[in-house]
């Protein structure tokens, strides 16, 4: 396998470089054609492009990714693989954070500058591996303890060190000379911005996958759940899966009722199959990190055939642990096996006596725990697939921008050797008429194609925004190949209000109606969001329910009321107020940075969509090149369609900072009610006859509570005075305040969801607008620097015509002749390197 794999790069090596030497020999044959503008142009951007794949296929890297679900051990893994202990392993300090591992023999730490960096960054050499560790760590500390206030670009780090795969060549199956990358990249719930995201997609699109999963995760009970993870990992980290290997780790941890194994992996295979659309069953192998971790560490990252270079000190600290973490494997896998049984039991007593343990001893628990923990099937399995994917993820993409520019470059020179065969007056004379025809009548026939597409631009619109289903089902008979090409468009619509809905509404929905634990909301929320968002959430949540709690329940409202003169109760409504609408900004923020995060996770949608309404496009301008009124024996359509596709370069779709408009519809009200405001007494004054008549009434009992200015037994000689207290009534006005309640608030934020949606489709359209009209520019740009090309080739052939058209005729043919020579060449390397 090394030899097909060395045979493969020097093949793409030699055949690059007699590509380039032909160049060089066609150049220096005829340095006047080069001098052309046009042409030159061509020329330098092959060259430029040459001169970077001689480099990558020089100076080839082979790069291996690790993504995983959560807690699976991946950053184990990684130190197990590499044989020395660099990447964090402690729980939670690899949150967010980018490690890539090259192979070097001299150490080396770069630590990139980033916006506002919370931890030291630069660049340290001569480290040792607990120096490049304990640096590594700290940062990674540090950006998750920064991150819990606010968003940070996330740590981008390389350590350059002695890497096993690199050092044992035999393990990949790698030729000398090839470099190797290991990138440890952070779980997927510790990425939750856009901007991150897209920075780990580029480094997994370019690179193997290794995908770690949990044994703990995939009996029934959980299995589903880590499909659904494994699937959002993949998709979101848009990892390649026809190149991927899946590791089940902590196997150790298999209880002796569990399923066979072997039945558990086969199951878990189909389902990974059916979860992530694979063609076949992918590779899930059994493993043991942490054994292999101790035990590849206590050898160290050196060939199993060449003497270890740890220390007898590091050995000893590695195998303690070893044989005090993996006792259980150990045991297990001795089982039956009396002599290395006792010779384990010695080796672990040596340890434990802090005795010196020897290479040959070394090699030989390497070699078992190899064997035990899977890491010898796994580098097996790998050297397998290393020869599979060499060529896609090494070769092909050094090659790509050289394929691109020598097209451009070949058909310019066709234009010029078309011209030359020209070999009368007239005859350039119509072609110049033809190439004056296409500048006049080229820009009217682009602004026709940009009407048309500006056209389908509205029908796409309308299709996204259409909510009646018949009307879809007419647009999707008439319009169906539009529609095959637009659905993963509507469905990651629809999942956009889902996501956010599940991920970020619910929960806190149900945190309100339930009286959840603030902790218990932030813990959960900081699963889809970052931890400054998860953090204001909880807070004004906090406050939020704390105040719910004293209003009352009307129809879907919440209400308080306070009197309008009560200055202090006044102002803690205010503050019942402000506190709710800070919890729908923390939600309108939040809301819009999942809406983006989970666009990013499926921008590879948006791209191929946008893609295909580009070629539609090109191939609607391109018959404004090949209609018949146009037709030449010049053919400038391949010339231009070249130089067109090498100035296209893609526009990254964006979006606004705040995507939804939440309503929060919270109501104040100012009412006046009937009180009573005080008391009054009054002074009654009674005649003999009025009292008498009131005496019976006073005797059972009045309404009035009144005190007589004479005792029962006197007579009535004079007018009685009576003393009676009445109440005193008034409108006195309150202030009501009415908060939507925790149901009203989900609905609320939900028709947030669906106008943000109106939102996307607007910036969808504009985003395939501009794309559209860029792609218009540039063809016309590329048709104006082909016709300048082809009218400067007419103006000489006239010349040549009447001075020495014979002489040229034959100078000509040769070159023909040693351009179809180049043409084989890149045909051939284009053909070996470009089958997938």
């Amino acid at each position: 396998m090394v030899m097909n794999i060395d045979a493969k790069l020097n093949n793409a090596r030699t055949l690059l470089n007699e590509l380039g030497n032909s160049i060089a020999n066609l150049v220096n044959s005829s340095p006047d054609v080069f001098a052309d503008p046009g042409i030159k142009s061509a020329l330098d951007g092959f060259l430029d492009a040459f001169e970077e794949a001689v480099e990558r296929l020089e100076n080839p890297s082979f790069r291996i990714a690790t993504i995983g679900t959560t807690s699976s051990g991946k950053s184990t893994i990684v130190n197990a693989l590499i044989g020395r202990k660099i990447a964090p392993i402690e729980a939670g300090e690899m949150s967010g954070g980018v490690l890539t591992l090259k192979h070097s023999q001299e150490s080396k730490l770069i630590i990139e500058k980033t916006t506002d960096a919370a931890w030291e960054t630069g660049e340290w050499t001569g480290l040792t591996d607990d120096d490049l560790y304990q640096r590594i760590r700290s940062v990674m500390h540090s950006y998750h303890e920064a991150r819990q206030k606010r968003e940070y670009v996330a740590p981008q780090i390389t350590a350059y060190v002695p890497l096993l795969p690199a050092c044992d060549p035999f393990l990949l199956g790698l030729p000398p000379g090839i470099g190797v990358e290991l990138i440890d990249l952070p779980g997927l719930k510790s990425v939750q911005d856009r901007a991150n995201l897209a920075t780990i997609q580029q480094q997994v699109n370019k690179a193997f996958s290794l995908v770690a999963l949990d044994y703990m995760q995939i009996d029934d009970s959980h299995r589903k759940r880590l499909l659904e993870e494994l699937k959002k990992v993949v998709e979101y980290l848009q990892g390649r899966t026809d190149s991927m290997i899946f590791i089940l780790n902590r196997v150790d941890q298999r209880g002796a009722d569990d399923l066979p194994l072997e039945v558990r992996i086969n199951k878990l295979r189909e389902e990974i199959k059916e979860t992530l659309s694979l063609a076949e069953l992918p590779d899930v192998l059994p493993f043991n990190a942490r054994l292999l971790y101790y035990a590849q560490c206590a050898w160290g990252a050196g060939a199993l055939n060449k003497p270890s270079t740890v220390d007898s000190k590091l050995r000893l600290e590695n195998l303690e642990k070893m044989f005090q973490d993996c006792a259980g494997v150990i045991k297990l896998n001795l089982k039956g096996n009396k002599d290395l049984k006792y010779w384990f039991l010695e080796v672990e007593e040596k340890v434990e006596n802090n005795e010196i343990i020897d290479d040959e001893t070394m090699l030989k628990i390497l070699i078992h725990s190899l064997e035990w923990s899977g890491g010898k099937e796994l580098w097996r399995r790998f050297k397998v697939r290393v020869e599979e994917s060499f060529d896609k993820l090494v070769i092909f993409p050094a090659l790509v921008e050289v394929f691109e520019n020598y097209s451009a470059l070949s058909e310019v020179l066709d234009v010029l050797i078309q011209t030359r065969k020209i070999d009368n007056q007239q005859q350039v004379e119509l072609e110049r008429d033809k190439i004056a025809k296409i500048r006049r009548d080229l820009q009217a026939n682009i602004n026709q194609v940009i009407q048309d597409f500006q056209k389908q631009s509205e029908l796409i619109i309308e299709i996204l925004e259409t909510n009646d289903p018949k009307k879809m089902v007419n647009l999707k008979k008439r319009h169906e190949e539009l529609f095959g090409n637009l659905s993963p468009l509507l469905d990651t619509a629809n999942k956009v209000g889902t996501d956010i809905t599940i991920d970020l509404i619910v929960p806190v929905r149900d945190a309100l109606k339930n009286n959840s634990g603030v902790f218990e909301l932030r813990d959960k929320l900081q699963e889809v969001t970052s931890p400054a968002l998860a953090d204001d959430i909880a807070r004004n949540y906090d406050n939020v329910s704390r105040r719910l709690s004293k209003f009352s329940p009307q129809s879907e409202y919440l209400f308080k009321s306070v009197r309008a003169d009560d200055e202090t109760a006044k102002k803690e409504l205010e503050h019942d107020e402000r506190y709710l609408r800070l919890l729908y900004h923390c939600m309108r923020q939040a809301m819009s940075t999942r809406a983006e995060f989970f666009l990013q996770g499926k921008a590879q949608q948006f791209y191929e969509f946008l893609n295909f309404l580009v070629n539609q496009q090109v191939e609607l301008l391109t018959i404004c090149l090949s209609e018949e009124i146009f037709a030449s024996s010049i053919n400038i359509e391949k010339a231009t369609i070249s130089n067109f596709l090498k100035k296209l370069s893609q526009i990254p779709l964006t979006l606004p900072e705040e995507l939804f408009d939440l309503e929060d519809k919270i109501k104040q009200n100012r009412a006046k009610k009937k009180e009573v405001v005080g008391q009054k007494t009054e002074y009654v004054q009674r005649t003999k006859t009025e009292y008498e008549n009131y005496t019976e009434y006073y005797q059972s009992g009045s309404c009035y509570k009144s005190t007589k200015s004479r005792t029962e037994s006197r007579p009535v000689t004079r007018n009685y005075t009576e003393t009676v207290t009445r109440d005193i009534t008034a409108d006195v006005e309150y202030v009501e305040l009415f908060l939507p309640s925790p149901d009203l608030m989900a609905k609320q934020w939900l028709s947030g969801i669906e106008k943000g949606k109106g939102s996307l489709w607007n910036i969808l359209f504009d985003w395939i607008c501009q794309r559209l009209e860029e792609v218009s520019s540039i063809f016309s740009e590329s048709v104006n620097e082909i016709t300048d090309l082809t009218e400067r080739a007419l103006e000489q052939q006239l010349m040549i015509i009447e001075e020495n058209f014979e002489q040229e005729k034959e100078f000509w043919k040769k070159f023909d002749i040693e351009k179809d020579s180049i043409n084989t060449i890149c045909k051939t390397l284009k053909e070996e390197y470009s089958k997938f």
